[in-house]
């Protein structure tokens, strides 16, 4: 048995996909990229991820989508 939210995500309530420029939805979170140093809200899960990897003394694991994509292009 699955629940309705899982098998449609979309139409959750307050649900964003991935991290955003602004505050918004379960986006309540503030990390900085790790490349760009810009600021991104991402919700409690990725923000604890991030978080005890950092805690642990490694460098910030979060990368923006667009640094992401800068750095997928150069690797090829």
């Amino acid at each position: 048995m699955r629940l309705r939210s899982t098998l449609n995500p979309e139409e959750q309530t307050n649900f964003v996909e991935g991290p955003t420029r602004y505050r918004m939805g379960p986006n309540q979170s503030q990390l900085l990229c790790g490349f760009c140093n810009e600021p991104y809200y991402v919700d409690d899960v990725t923000f604890s991820q991030a978080a005890s990897v950092m805690e642990e003394g490694l460098d910030n694991p979060f990368c923006c989508d667009e640094c992401e994509e800068e750095n997928e292009e150069i690797a090829h």
